[in-house]
């Protein structure tokens, strides 16, 4: 006979190994993960910045305190310097707004090619940007621009 196992003790099992598909120790706290991370765009080489005006672009790498990014509950990117989450919306936009715990503040990373993809929970965008350091969502397509390294 096998001994039964609650759902909770599933999820907590599922939880624990996708976090150990991203290189997160099992001892680690679901609360904060990679806590001031420097998450950079693969095809363009930019780091993802804000400011305090609720904008969100990519930008040269410079370490500023911008540029880090704070991963909570496994899914929200905080940033250090304005304390605002990264935010979408269904028209593909991406900025930054006060943190608020809803679906389009929450992103599924999954394993690209050659990084990270960032899904949005509530609209299934990927993060993505372009040569000219905007920063949106659109369609997943696998390709370089939707991909991140530093998460």
């Amino acid at each position: 006979m096998f001994p039964r196992v609650g759902l909770s003790a599933m999820a907590g099992a599922a939880c624990a190994a996708s976090l150990l598909a991203f290189g997160v120790p099992a001892s680690a706290s679901a609360e904060t993960r990679a806590p001031d991370a420097v998450i950079k765009d693969v095809a363009t080489g930019f780091c993802l910045d804000s400011n305090a005006n609720k904008q969100a672009y990519t930008h040269d790498c410079n370490g500023g305190s911008y540029q880090k990014w704070t991963i909570s509950n496994g899914t929200t990117l905080k940033d250090v310097a304005t304390g605002f989450c990264l935010d979408s919306n269904a028209n593909k936009q991406a900025y930054t707004h006060d943190c608020n715990g809803g679906s389009y503040q929450k992103w599924i990373l999954g394993k690209g090619a050659h990084g990270t993809t960032l899904k949005n929970l509530a609209t299934g965008f990927c993060l993505d940007s372009n040569a000219n350091r905007q920063l949106y969502t659109h369609d997943c397509n696998g390709g370089s621009y939707q991909q991140w390294t530093g998460i």
